[in-house]
């Protein structure tokens, strides 16, 4: 059960952090109950005093980055929540007038198509399959966000800064591991402040060009148009998570106000009246068919956030980011 508003510890004044902030205003998916503080601290030394005051007080500290990826319970989640816009929003490119081994350095909170839309301002490539993802720097690093046909981010990477234990220190990328929609940073504790990632000199015309064909792509394969979470599942190895869940006849599938996009069976939509509960049951009801039909258990790609027990199709796979 939630502890009442009235038992959390108050926090110092001077960290600015807001009770019980609804998280539905921050998310893609626009549900989901408070967060029991919320700050967006305006530098690394707030960020590094708000960590220690939640260690002290026993609260797990969450980074909201796009919201893109993250279904919050209805009953919200008893934690920290710290929204790094301020904190770790600069973007720097160094070497691209040389054309030596351009780079980017970008705070965690840089929106990855907002990044991807700079680099080729500078005739730069690398980051085209970006501007579609609806998430940000440190949220990309958490899950090696990428697209279908292969490219992440992980393939970029050069070095990573950390906020880890109170200190600040450079993760080189020997020191990192990418996986498919995971990496070593996932569920480690560490806050991205920022990352260094390698580009490809490139003509700007060319890496426009790319960009608007991914994008026109995915507004005709995704429900773009409706709020969403971004892809529910991981793809199983060897296969599509969206071919799966099609194939056991799920397109529709619905619970409460939320339902299995007609567009694409590896989203789900809602009309405004779902709750968290309502998209983590159409969840579990995919999962069960697609366990029915084909003997393969999906895995989320989204993150769950609450207090306590996870909903079923969450089961082992609690996180945050």
């Amino acid at each position: 059960m939630r502890a009442s508003r009235l038992s959390r510890p108050e926090p110092p004044g001077e960290l600015d952090l807001r009770r019980d902030e609804p998280l539905g205003r921050h998310t893609y998916l626009r549900i989901g109950g408070p967060a029991a503080y919320f700050g967006e601290p305006p530098d690394i030394d707030t960020l590094a005093r708000i960590t220690a005051w939640a260690a002290d007080a026993g609260l797990p500290v969450r980074v909201l980055g796009g919201g893109s990826n993250v279904l919050v319970s209805d009953d919200g989640v008893t934690a920290v929540v710290l929204a790094l816009r301020r904190a770790c929003g600069e973007v720097r490119f160094d070497g691209s007038e040389a054309r030596e081994s351009p780079e980017v350095t970008a705070g965690g909170a840089v929106m990855l198509p907002a990044l991807a839309r700079a680099a080729a301002e500078r005739d730069l490539g690398g980051l085209e399959f970006a501007i579609g993802i609806p998430g940000s720097v440190g949220g990309a690093l958490q899950s090696n966000a990428g697209i279908g046909d292969g490219r992440d981010i992980g393939a970029l990477v050069r070095r990573v800064e950390v906020l880890r234990g109170g200190e600040v220190c450079t993760l080189e990328r020997e020191a990192l591991t990418f996986g498919y929609r995971t990496t070593s940073l996932r569920a480690s504790g560490a806050i991205v402040l920022t990352a260094t990632l390698g580009l490809t000199p490139h003509p700007r015309a060319e890496v426009e060009a790319e960009m608007r064909r991914l994008l026109e792509a995915r507004q005709r394969s995704q429900p773009t148009a409706t709020p969403n979470a971004g892809s529910i599942f991981r793809n199983p190895p060897g296969d599509f998570a969206g071919r799966l869940v099609e194939a056991a006849g799920c397109k529709g599938l619905a619970a409460g106000g939320a339902r299995v996009s007609d567009m694409h069976a590896n989203f789900i939509v809602h009309d405004g009246s779902a709750t968290a509960a309502d998209v983590a049951e159409v969840m579990r009801l995919v999962c069960e068919r697609v366990r029915g039909h084909a003997g393969i258990e999906l895995t989320p790609e989204i993150e769950w956030w609450g207090d306590g027990a996870p909903p079923a199709a969450f089961a082992g796979e609690v996180g945050g980011r």
